[in-house]
């Protein structure tokens, strides 16, 4: 599900950030918002962290490292890194990396070196799984690229980061939760029973691993209805970041 996670991080993004063809719930610029959906699209596959073949996992360096330590911490794929405390924690985490800069030696404005970091880590990821990127090594450049020049030209960019890496999150999970397998939303307290909503026209009697709660709307991942539910987000996200690069053009 990485290609869907990743479009419908973009997706959101373009919902909460534009008015058209968003809801304009937080409005931003048209760099904001063709940058941060290149963040938020990558957020969007950061709770896959907890599993070594994921994409995320294979981007960084020492990625399968990092990918056992969230596993073994976390209880293993879609456990504690697919949970309520997660999402608290992993927003918590992008506040403070937002706070971290930089002033060189004779400089008169601080280098916000922490969100650069963040944003070239996620929009590399994102370029990757979204296919704009076909190799490692030119997502990066992207995604170094990119942060560098908002590091550098639009320092003030960097203030929807946390925000932007927290809707990213709750999608992936949301998307999870879509499908059978569901997601442990309250873990570390497992229930007894797995809690799924059921007996409706699209919806059979599923139930997932213990723990976790579904509305499997999707069905199993890789399922008709997501290629179908990620084909309406792609042209969603690419009809609302379009309009947002016209945008930016002279006149």
């Amino acid at each position: 599900m990485g290609y869907s996670h990743a479009v419908s991080g973009a997706a959101a993004w373009v919902a909460v950030t534009t008015t058209v063809p968003g809801f304009g719930l937080a409005p931003l610029d048209p760099l904001g918002v063709l940058t941060g959906a290149a963040v938020c699209a990558g957020a969007a596959l950061l709770p896959d962290i907890d599993h070594p073949s994921s994409t995320v996992a294979s981007a960084l360096p020492g990625g399968r490292v990092i990918s056992g330590v969230a596993s073994g911490l976390t209880g293993g794929h879609r456990k504690g890194m697919h949970s309520l405390v997660a999402t608290i924690c992993i927003l918590l985490a992008a506040v403070v990396l937002s706070l971290a800069s930089w002033t060189p030696d004779g400089w008169d404005r601080p280098l916000a070196i922490g969100p650069a970091i963040g944003a070239a880590v996620c929009i590399a990821v994102g370029t990757k799984c979204l296919r704009i990127a076909r190799s490692w090594v030119l997502s990066w450049i992207i995604g170094i690229a990119a942060a560098a020049g908002l590091m550098w030209w639009f320092p003030d960019e960097f203030a929807w980061l946390p925000a932007c890496i927290g809707i990213g999150y709750v999608v992936h999970l949301i998307g999870d939760t879509l499908t059978t397998g569901g997601v442990p939303w309250l873990w570390p307290i497992m229930l007894k029973r797995p809690v799924v909503f059921r007996r409706t026209m699209l919806i059979k009697r599923l139930w997932p691993r213990r723990g976790s709660f579904a509305l499997p709307l999707l069905g199993n991942a890789g399922s008709w209805r997501e290629w179908l539910l990620t084909t309406l987000l792609t042209l969603y996200a690419i009809w609302g970041l379009a309009a947002a690069a016209l945008a930016l053009l002279p006149g």
